[in-house]
């Protein structure tokens, strides 16, 4: 895995890039949130679907994770980008490293802290040039409040739903 920026806390508009082999994700600000893209070496571009994803969808329940900061850091088993955003009443943050034992890919874990249940939550991303999105959508619980976590990767055999982690 490559490091693109200094392992501390990133306060400028810069694109933020974490690389696994020949797949990389980049981090650009997009008015006070942050959106993101995944380039794998085929030439696939997936990108982040930001906002509510469709007209009828409620806005509290955006299509992915609104992120307000996002910052390149330095762990144990290598380099990560956390991230941590808010709609609504609820929080959500998340973590993407290089995935373990599976080359050229990236490991998106994501967590929401909810107090009502919503209409969506999940990720989505566009596959540019592509019709139809691809949609990450989390298991939900009615106990509440409860944090929600889905995890997934993204690399040459293009978006698969992960268990999560323990």
């Amino acid at each position: 895995m490559t490091l693109a920026k200094p392992s501390e806390r990133i306060h400028s508009s810069e694109p933020i890039r974490l690389v696994a082999g020949t797949t990389v994700v980049i981090f650009a600000r997009a008015g006070d949130r942050w959106e993101h893209e995944v380039r794998v070496a085929d030439g696939r571009v997936w990108l982040s679907i930001e906002g509510p994803a469709d007209q009828q969808s409620d806005p509290r329940w955006p299509a992915s994770p609104p992120l307000v900061e996002v910052s390149l850091a330095a762990t144990s088993n290598g380099a990560a980008i956390l991230g941590v955003g808010r709609a609504g009443r609820s929080h959500y943050s998340l973590a993407i490293a290089a995935c373990p034992g599976t080359a050229d890919t990236l490991l998106f874990d994501v967590a929401c802290r909810i107090h009502e249940l919503p209409h969506w939550l999940g990720s989505s991303y566009q596959l540019a040039g592509a019709a139809v999105p691809a949609r990450l959508q989390a298991c939900l619980s009615a106990s509440l409040p409860t944090t929600i976590r889905w995890s997934y990767t993204v690399g040459p055999g293009g978006i698969q739903a992960r268990p999560v982690a323990g």
